[in-house]
């Protein structure tokens, strides 16, 4: 990938609006449940919007938009089940879980890309 394109794939103007959705997202919660289950939601979601920008290029096939609910849902124990009221596992720590979110979110991407792209390609 050459600089222009990588410069490109995450213009400042995306990463303000991807952390305002985040915001806005664990502000809504935060009136539900726990204020530290709230951010934990905000930051993964946050990571499902990384992961829809980095394979924007597969949003007309529907596997891609089916992949994404399997990497929310595999985000779901990382929300619900963490011991939130523990005192060392604050909120803001929260954080941290963009990166297994991430990681699971694009697997199932690419792992939707693996088994659907072939039957998905035009036939030549």
């Amino acid at each position: 990938m050459d600089n222009q394109k990588r410069r490109d794939l995450y213009p400042s103007w995306f990463l303000f609006l991807a952390f305002l959705v985040s915001l806005i997202i664990a502000s809504i919660l935060k009136r539900h449940v726990n204020g530290n289950v709230a951010w934990g939601a905000g930051v993964c979601s946050g990571a499902l919007i990384f992961v829809a920008k980095t394979r924007w290029d597969l949003r007309g096939e529907w596997w891609f938009w089916g992949a994404l609910v399997v990497g929310a849902s595999l985000q779901l124990p990382l929300v619900l089940f963490l011991p939130w009221l523990h005192k060392y596992l604050s909120g803001p720590a929260a954080t941290i879980l963009v990166i297994p979110g991430f990681v699971m979110a694009l697997g199932c991407v690419f792992l939707a890309e693996k088994v659907f792209a072939k039957s998905s390609s035009p036939k030549c």
